[in-house]
């Protein structure tokens, strides 16, 4: 009798992705999924991110950045959304429903599944999100899960910052577009 199959012999299955001309995705980056995959313009996947639609659509905005053994998963048939100028750091989990525009998640930080991020908010290293929460704009999340508000007013800047980080990276990720749209 042949030894059963396990589900690691298997390739992967492949989602239908929409990816922006500019995008600069490393050829070690992982999309999986049944779901559409649309990720926008100057948008960066280091190596080893992985993107998961297995559970609902999955769409990053422009100029984000999704750093190395990111994991981001959709979850539910509602999807998740990440909104513009976002960056995710190493070894951070998303499952949220939306992140919004201009926030920045520090390594290690999980954001539970079917939560709503507003705009520019910044989750500290190692912070967690329980599961359907909400933050609120310009919310600061730090320690165990003390808040505070972010009353200054440097969210353009941020937006150049991101804009020059990704400059920088095209000098040093090779990206491998063609790989995920076949």
């Amino acid at each position: 009798m042949a030894p059963k199959s396990r589900l690691s012999d298997h390739a992967a299955s492949r989602p239908p992705c929409t990816l922006s001309t500019t995008i600069l995705i490393s050829e070690t980056a992982q999309l999986t999924g049944s779901h559409p995959i649309s990720i926008g313009e100057h948008t960066v996947l280091h190596p080893r991110c992985r993107l998961n639609s297995t559970l609902g659509p999955i769409t990053i905005g422009d100029y984000c950045i999704l750093n190395e053994r990111v994991n981001i998963a959709a979850p539910d048939r509602e999807g998740c959304k990440i909104e513009n100028y976002v960056m995710v750091e190493m070894n951070a989990v998303v499952e949220a429903r939306s992140v919004g525009e201009g926030t920045f998640i520090e390594v290690g930080a999980k954001l539970g599944g079917k939560c709503i991020v507003g705009k520019n908010c910044k989750f500290s290293p190692l912070t967690t999100v329980g599961e359907e929460e909400i933050v609120e704009d310009d919310t600061v999340i730090y320690g165990y899960g003390e808040r505070r508000k972010d009353m200054s007013a440097n969210k353009e800047t941020r937006k150049k910052l991101v804009e020059r980080q990704i400059e920088g990276l095209r000098a040093l990720i090779k990206s491998d577009r063609a790989k995920f749209l076949t």
